[in-house]
């Protein structure tokens, strides 16, 4: 059996011929030159539903101070999408469906679901403090906040 980088031509080809690249594989041992060769990238347990995790237990009248939240990865690369289509129409408000393929654009292997949103729609919704919506002639048009 060979590695990714065996796929990269076949991917080459893919795209010249016009086709839409949908790739597959797990985390742990996918390359990320191959994940972002394709138009979109999938992890196999990003197809089936996460096993629920319990909560280790604390100890008895000890306060754990929560973690600080990491920057979040949705939020950048929506803002980051949401940027580059606004500088290369330049206009701020841009279309929802081209955000969406921007992101897919910059990173195949975006799945809203790794981020806790069932949907892109669902995540705009959650980031309104990153970013402005508003209904346009066929589509919703975001902006910057």
């Amino acid at each position: 059996m060979g590695g990714d980088s065996d796929f990269m031509p076949v991917a080459q080809k893919i795209k010249a011929a016009g086709r839409t690249l949908i790739g597959i594989g797990n985390r742990r041992n996918t390359n990320k030159h191959w994940a972002k060769s394709c138009h979109e990238f999938r992890y196999y347990g990003a197809l089936i539903a996460p096993p629920l995790a319990d909560e280790p237990p604390t100890p008895a009248g000890q306060k754990v101070a929560p973690p600080s939240p990491p920057p979040d990865p949705a939020a950048e690369m929506l803002r980051r999408a949401v940027r580059l289509l606004a500088e290369t129409k330049g206009e701020p408000w841009v279309n929802k469906g081209s955000v969406w393929h921007m992101v897919k654009r910059l990173d195949p292997t975006f799945d809203t679901k790794d981020h806790g949103h069932a949907s892109f729609a669902e995540m705009v919704k959650a980031l309104d403090a990153v970013v402005e919506v508003k209904k346009g002639e066929s589509d919703h048009m975001l902006r910057l906040r």
